[in-house]
């Protein structure tokens, strides 16, 4: 009897251990597994790939490529670009505010970052928040005649297309 109880106590908890064994490593990075030259050169083409996928207007696919790019190099300046823009011509403005959001924090002075963000803040409705970005890309570089023009405009986002 105790050895029956001892065999499903060992079973029970050997599923608890497999299953929250299997949780903690699905939130694991794909390229921690692999060597950086590995990641990058996985991540490049993906990147490659979403950037067919973007030229042949497959921006469904061009996006989830960009994602699996982003799974080996997550900090990657120009594939969150790229995503954000993708974001912008599929009208999915709160999915760009995310990614130009990371985009501005890796990569400080990126100029372009910052108006893309605040397009995509504008697409949101949060018109404060895209004046706020606009400002901030104008101190990185003062010589935006655009960017001046959306701070002062109403309709911001036809000047820039």
């Amino acid at each position: 009897m105790i050895v029956k109880g001892l065999g499903k106590g060992i079973l029970i908890f050997s599923i608890i251990s497999f299953v929250f064994a299997g949780i903690a490593n699905a939130g694991e990075n794909k390229a921690a597994k692999l060597s950086k030259e590995e990641s990058e050169k996985l991540a490049l083409e993906h990147q490659t790939n979403g950037n067919k996928y973007d030229d042949n207007g497959k921006f469904k696919d061009a996006i989830e490529e960009y994602k699996k790019s982003l799974e080996y190099s997550p900090n990657n300046a120009d594939t969150l670009f790229n995503l954000g823009v993708i974001y912008l011509k599929t009208n999915k403005p709160q999915d760009a505010v995310t990614t130009f959001e990371k985009l501005v924090k890796v990569s400080a002075d990126d100029v372009e970052g910052y108006n893309l963000l605040g397009i995509a803040y504008k697409g949101c409705g949060k018109e404060k928040e895209a004046k706020m970005t606009w400002e901030k890309s104008l101190k990185i570089n003062p010589d935006q005649p655009k960017v001046k023009e959306m701070i002062s405009d109403k309709t911001a986002l036809t000047h820039l297309q």
